[in-house]
């Protein structure tokens, strides 16, 4: 059995199956830390929270806000935030307005839609590692140069006291 995995995931759309089917999906791919919202504004309400990846649907309900505007103020709130948008909607320009607001990618909801998320959600867990790794890198970098700074203080140190 595959290791759960705690990546905090927001689902936003106001389509009640394909939304079901998706967090269905991510629940077969071992995904344990996912939260539904329905539009836009709760979704809003809780980025105290964090997550590290949102599946955002671009329209809603009349009244509510667009994708676009809530990527505007994921962006503010939450600039850690991977969004993803999921739309219906195929529209080249609406595509590029999400990817020059900061969007991870940008898919139009079809047959292929659930293997290009579970595809999208691999790729960034495989960046997420490499950055921890990078991170550790860094840091034993860091700590072999200040043991060899103080190696050589302590050898300097120790040749002046023989020599004198």
């Amino acid at each position: 059995m595959a290791k759960p995995d705690y990546t905090s995931i927001f689902v936003v759309d106001d389509d009640h199956f394909f939304s079901r089917t998706l967090i269905h999906t991510l629940e077969g791919r071992n995904f344990k830390n996912i939260s539904f919202f329905q539009t836009g504004e709760e979704c809003i309400a809780e980025l105290n929270q964090r997550p590290e990846i949102i599946l955002l649907d671009q329209f809603f309900a009349d009244g509510q806000k667009t994708g676009l505007e809530v990527m505007k103020i994921i962006r503010e709130k939450s600039p850690a935030s991977k969004v993803i948008f999921l739309t219906a909607y195929d529209s080249q320009k609406l595509a590029q307005d999400a990817m020059a607001l900061g969007s991870y990618d940008y898919l139009v909801k079809n047959e292929a839609t659930m293997e290009k998320v579970k595809n999208l959600l691999r790729r960034i867990g495989f960046e997420k590692q490499i950055q921890q790794e990078n991170l550790m890198l860094r840091r034993s970098r860091r700590i072999i140069l200040l043991s060899v700074i103080f190696l050589l203080l302590a050898i300097a140190g120790i040749l002046y006291l023989v020599l004198n």
